[in-house]
């Protein structure tokens, strides 16, 4: 009854559509080509290298999930316009702000430049050359970002699935030539930026007539407040997904930091997986703004999805620890599945916790930021308590639990005032 119940759910919210099933499909098998990649590298490169790459993806994905800020307030704004004009296309004049994400994503490359020494040193790396190549990547994955919004906001997910399944098939492929070639880490580096690259094509063709046009200041696509708000919501949210990576590699010895990393890679299966309904849910949750009654329908229908699929998830990989971990990693690694079963948990409720925060920023309310009061508190007792993989792994859990207790209790007094919460960031 429950399957039957969240099928129809999927159908609710949009799934009954060929895009939506195909980038629903294509997120699964991203999320798979993902998990390959990390697991190949994990096998050529051994402990000690894997736990330097995972802390440099780990870097990637809190910078351009912040960067992404941008990501969710242009595809805010473009379902919102589209919605507003009852589905019609409307060509968008985006020469101004992908000139101007280019010329940022420059400025990050050469901030990561300038500091290349201090994290070489923080990561424990022998080269400065991870870090500029690592900062290559940072810079190119921010340029995905408009155009991926874009098709987000006007829900051509066919086109975003396509561009992520290519990513995740050439980043395997090169990440093992080049390692086999005996470029080791800078290998696996190169071989994700390869696979961004080839994503960025995909997903820039649609509309690069529209990137090439210019429009008057009046035609902002996004005000700043409305990015400003996505940067602080979603950073909170990315910081849980790889601040403790990046704290486990400095914290632990070498080998111990890759049992981590490589914990919280496999643990993440429980949290790609809803990953997906979220970004389907949002674009719909967005057009559903002025009718709460829809609004609270597709919530508890995303909620019941992602806790589902999360939770489901999670159960596998607790049940079969030591068997996930040496699928993926090889039985090197057969150390850390104590570790895995406490962060399938975490990434399980992550799933949840995100959810959540693009429902917040949806309704452009400033509860979106409340994740970064669990990040803070794990970042802190982090600090403090970080003797083995295990005890970071149990601060996470607690985080992330107390974290969603508070995302809970704020969107059940919200719902005493039947408009929603009141305090409004953005317009």
């Amino acid at each position: 009854m429950t399957g039957a119940k969240n099928l129809k759910n999927l159908r609710r919210l949009g799934m009954e559509n060929t895009g939506s099933l195909w980038f629903f499909s294509g997120s699964i098998v991203a999320a798979g080509l993902t998990f390959l990649f990390q697991a190949l590298m994990g096998r050529l490169l051994g402990p000690g290298v894997f736990g330097a790459l995972g802390s440099l993806l780990g870097l990637v994905t809190v910078v351009t999930l912040v960067a992404g800020a941008l990501q969710a307030a242009i595809t805010h704004a473009v379902a919102s316009e589209e919605h507003r004009r009852e589905g019609s296309r409307t060509e968008l004049a985006l020469r101004r702000p992908f000139t101007r994400l280019v010329f940022a994503s420059l400025v990050l490359f050469a901030i990561t430049a300038a500091t290349a020494p201090l994290l070489k040193r923080y990561l424990h790396l022998n080269s400065l050359v991870p870090v500029l190549l690592f900062g290559l990547f940072l810079a190119l994955s921010v340029v995905c970002i408009i155009p991926q919004a874009v098709l987000l906001g006007r829900i051509q997910f066919k086109t975003v699935a396509n561009g992520l399944v290519l990513n995740g098939i050439v980043r395997c492929i090169c990440g093992v030539a080049l390692v086999e070639l005996h470029l080791g880490l800078n290998g696996a580096i190169l071989g994700a930026l390869l696979g961004t690259a080839a994503q960025l094509v995909i997903m820039a063709n649609p509309i690069r007539k529209e990137l090439t046009l210019f429009g008057s200041v009046q035609d902002r696509l996004v005000r700043y407040r409305s990015v400003l708000l996505a940067a602080i919501s979603l950073g909170g949210v990315s910081a849980f997904v790889g601040v403790d990576s990046v704290l486990a590699r400095h914290y632990l010895p070498n080998a111990q930091s890759g049992y981590y990393i490589a914990a919280a890679t496999a643990a993440r299966i429980a949290l790609f997986l809803p990953a997906a309904v979220t970004q389907i849910a949002f674009p719909h949750l967005t057009k559903a703004l002025n009718d709460p009654i829809k609004t609270r329908r597709l919530l508890r229908q995303s909620l019941a999805i992602v806790a589902l699929l999360g939770a489901s998830a999670a159960l596998v990989i607790i049940l079969f620890s030591h068997l996930v971990l040496a699928i993926l990693f090889g039985a090197k690694f057969k150390s850390a599945a104590e570790a895995v079963r406490i962060l399938a948990a975490s990434a399980a409720e992550m799933g949840i916790l995100s959810l959540m925060t693009y429902f917040f920023l949806a309704r452009k309310s400033i509860l979106a930021v409340l994740s970064w009061i669990g990040v803070t508190g794990a970042a802190m007792v982090i600090w403090r308590y970080h003797s083995s993989p295990i005890q970071i792994a149990t601060i996470m859990l607690c985080a992330t639990s107390a974290t969603l207790l508070l995302q809970g209790s704020a969107w059940w007094l919200s719902q005493s005032n039947s408009q929603g919460p009141k305090v409004e960031a953005i317009d």
